[in-house]
């Protein structure tokens, strides 16, 4: 029995979930994520992630049995530096990690250097506190040591290393650190020029085998199993819903909403990329060798949690009793609009989507379902249980040669369960 683990390392939680090679969840285990709120901002000590790494380890293994692979997603932005490697396990690292939200960052730098433009149109990210690049600069200031940095680990490829792995940089990860030329797939050159240093390393695409686990004693047991990384969570996740195909867009409305519009990498160019950004979107690799994802993060759920909270709705039932009332439907329909400038910016920049799928837990709201059904003729709503963690544990199948690579792919790599017809 193939036995496949998927970890997302997420803003909230660590979570592993163990799967067959069907796709059915063994076992899940989480943890919650150990930041540490200071008086200047969010930070991680790397010890602690250890600690939460180990853990659901463990336990998302316990009695499994062998376990042939293990994947890793999460967030991209937040990372690890390191310096030169003196032995082969004396990777420490120089500073704390910080939240991808962290408002610590050295900007006007980057800015200086070459102008909100300049540093957009290469990097598809846009030029605030989040990319990794601006937090580098702001911490060789708050801790000098890493000016010594000869790599940067984002949070997903230091979790593989923590397990023994060799990973490059995955590109979709990459795509969210500043560092990377998303279009060329290679470190960008102005911030190698920054830096004095390239800190991403040979780039490579998820489901890449890193190597062998050989972790520490709180999780031996998941020893020998094939590591990959997943990449970044959004992406990662849209895999396993079926959506990362060229021409679909997927929109996935939780607490946030993350539209993410896939297309190929042929064709793009600079000038599409900075005018994205320029409208709010951020443009990056994804799971899929040769492809970009170009994705919007909205606030149409806290609205709309925000909304049902000031109607008095606070249970299941009574947001289930709001279908009834002609004031929600009003509500919903205008919380759901505000994703039109994202949408027409998408649509100008690489046409029209050719697919739309759909998931996250307010679409079980019948009204917000019937508004997306307007704004998206044609809407396929779907479901995946642990869809990050799926999209991670699908990989580690494909590093360690059991499932075939996402660009075989032709929708889901596992069952999901579905309402609408599959384009």
């Amino acid at each position: 029995m193939t036995r496949l683990i998927g970890m997302d390392v997420g803003t909230t939680r660590v979570k592993a979930v163990a799967f067959d090679a069907e796709g059915v969840v063994l076992a899940v285990a989480d943890h919650p994520t150990p930041w540490h709120h200071t008086p200047d901002g969010v930070e991680m000590d790397p010890a602690d992630l250890e600690v939460a790494v180990c853990d659901v380890l463990s336990r998302a293994s316990d009695g499994l049995g062998p376990i042939h692979g293990i994947g890793v997603t999460g967030m991209g932005e937040s990372g690890v530096l390191t310096a030169a490697a003196t032995g082969p396990d004396s990777l420490v690292s120089l500073a704390p990690i910080r939240a991808w939200h962290d408002a610590r960052a050295d900007v006007e730098t980057v800015r200086a250097a070459y102008g909100v433009e300049g540093f957009q149109r290469v990097t598809g990210m846009p030029l605030d506190p989040q990319p990794s690049l601006p937090k580098i600069l702001r911490l060789r200031n708050d801790c000098p040591a890493t000016a010594e940095a000869v790599r940067f680990w984002s949070v997903p490829e230091w979790v593989v290393h923590l397990l023994a792995g060799s990973p490059g940089s995955e590109l979709s990860l990459a795509s969210r650190t500043g560092l990377l030329d998303v279009l060329a797939g290679s470190a960008w050159s102005g911030a190698i020029d920054l830096l004095g240093i390239d800190l991403l390393g040979e780039p490579q695409v998820a489901g890449t085998s890193c190597g062998v686990a050989d972790p520490p004693a709180g999780a031996s047991q998941v020893g020998g199993a094939v590591l990959a990384i997943g990449g970044h969570d959004h992406p990662c996740a849209a895999l396993a819903a079926g959506a990362a195909r060229h021409g679909t867009l997927f929109d996935s409305l939780g607490t946030a909403e993350a539209l993410l519009r896939f297309t190929d990498l042929a064709g793009v160019e600079p000038a599409t990329v900075e005018a994205l950004v320029a409208a709010g979107l951020t443009v990056g690799r994804t799971v899929v060798a040769g492809q970009l994802c170009i994705m919007a993060g909205l606030r149409t759920g806290m609205q709309l949690e925000r909304a049902a909270t000031a109607l008095g709705a606070t249970t299941r039932a009574q947001r289930r009793a709001l279908a009834a009332d002609p004031g929600w439907a009003v509500t919903v329909a205008e919380l759901v609009d505000g994703a039109r400038p994202a949408l027409e910016a998408i649509r100008a920049a690489v046409g029209q989507h050719t697919a739309v799928l759909g998931a996250g837990g307010w679409l079980h709201d019948t009204q917000v379902l019937a508004a997306k059904r307007r704004q998206f003729p044609g809407l396929v709503t779907t479901s995946v249980e642990e869809a990050g963690a799926a999209g991670a544990a699908y990989l580690a199948g494909v590093a360690a040669g059991l499932l075939p690579s996402p660009d075989q792919l032709d929708g889901p790599p596992w069952p999901t369960t579905t309402t609408g017809e599959v384009p």
